[in-house]
């Protein structure tokens, strides 16, 4: 039987571009829509809604006082805060305590006063505290392949005389791509000096080594209230992390002895062109944090950032095709990879009724294969996400 292909280029307008090739086969007809996926009312946030470019800043308040070891803090109520898991929540921010300012810049790595290199770092996310003017900086990589990995810090509060701190093995904290249900681990270790006094031993340098274990699942989704930045959809990401302390001393322990096990629970909400908008911090116990817990020893909100003065938007697809294969029972769908664009979610229906798109699959790439009776007739869109 002959397959005939009819294309069909529609103008573009003011509001979005629309692109659509049919096939006619057997009563089949196949559709290609290309929308933003906000239209879809999915939150979805990428590598380029984090900051990692020179130059990119936001601020924080928060009871976290000097963010180093010596620093006194009060501990904060959260229960009003941390909300429920589920969709559609709403979590108000505006109001909350502001003994501190913390200002987070972008800068080169060649910024940072350290002869130690962070091979595969190409930024660093330097936190100023108001209070004291002090620093502490995260060396970091952002790419919309990987998303952030993390090499390692410079943190005089965890040892003055050697501040930087190089990481075993890069940590990917958050992901290029991250939707409502998704879960990932991630985890790291690095080594320091613990230097102290100990009674009848005197002053000693214990080489001390930290592992880090990190469970983080997106549990929530809905909008969130930010002081002098209004209300914005977003993420909340929950995080379980343990700590595993293990200590030498030179001439009494050579090898390493665990000397503790620790956790900490993190909240974190993310919303687009913004990156981190707010995080919790649990107080820290020898115990796995449950999920609802009343109070915190941190807690951040954001208030100013530049973020949005540099956002590259995902641009339409283009280059559409459908073919269908001679059997008539699958389809192929390819298209060009545009420019900003991380992620394909490829979804289809039946009918074209109000919500009745279903997913057929997520992809970073320019193509998908579908299993289709020919006896069907199934519509086909294209989105772009940023």
């Amino acid at each position: 039987m002959r397959i005939e292909m009819i294309k069909f280029i529609l103008a573009e307008t003011a509001i979005k571009r629309f692109a659509s090739r049919w096939l006619t086969p057997w009563g089949i007809v196949l559709g290609m829509l290309s929308v933003p996926s906000e239209s879809l009312g999915q939150v979805t946030i990428t590598a380029m809604d984090m900051f990692g470019k020179e130059g990119q800043y936001y601020k924080m308040y928060s009871n976290f006082v000097g963010h180093f070891s010596e620093a006194a803090r009060e501990e904060v109520d959260v229960f009003d805060y941390i909300g429920e898991a589920g969709e559609d929540q709403v979590w108000d921010f505006r109001e909350g305590p502001e003994d501190e300012t913390i200002r987070f810049d972008y800068v080169k790595p060649s910024s940072i006063d350290t002869d130690v290199e962070f091979e595969g770092a190409t930024i660093v996310e330097r936190a100023t505290f108001d209070s004291s003017g002090r620093q502490k900086s995260l060396f970091i990589d952002l790419s919309v392949a990987r998303g952030r990995d993390v090499y390692g810090f410079h943190d005089i509060s965890i040892d003055e005389e050697d501040p930087a701190i190089q990481f075993s093995t890069r940590l990917n904290d958050f992901p290029a791509v991250i939707k409502f249900g998704d879960s990932w681990n991630a985890s790291t270790s690095f080594e320091f000096v613990t230097r102290q006094s100990m009674f009848g031993v005197g002053d000693i340098e214990a080489p001390t080594k930290q592992v880090y274990q990190s469970e983080m699942a997106v549990d929530a989704h809905g909008i969130i209230i930010l002081p002098d930045l209004g209300f914005h959809d977003c993420l909340r990401v929950n995080e379980l992390v343990q700590y595993e302390t293990f200590i030498k001393i030179p001439g009494l322990i050579e090898d390493w002895q665990k000397a503790s096990t620790d956790f900490v629970r993190n909240y974190y909400w993310l919303s687009k062109g913004m990156g981190i908008v707010a995080q919790i911090s649990s107080v820290q116990d020898t115990v796995p944090i449950p999920d609802e817990f009343s109070t915190a020893s941190a807690m951040w909100r954001q208030f100013e950032n530049n973020h949005g003065d540099s956002i590259e938007v995902p641009q339409p697809v283009k280059g559409l095709e459908i073919s269908l294969d001679t059997k008539g029972n699958r389809v192929l769908l390819s298209w060009e990879k545009s420019e900003n664009t991380l992620e394909y979610l490829v979804q289809f229906s039946e009918n074209l009724k109000a919500n009745s798109w279903n997913d057929l699959k997520t992809t970073s790439g320019s193509f998908a294969l579908d299993a289709i009776s020919s006896k069907k007739s199934r519509f086909y869109r294209i989105v772009s996400l940023e």
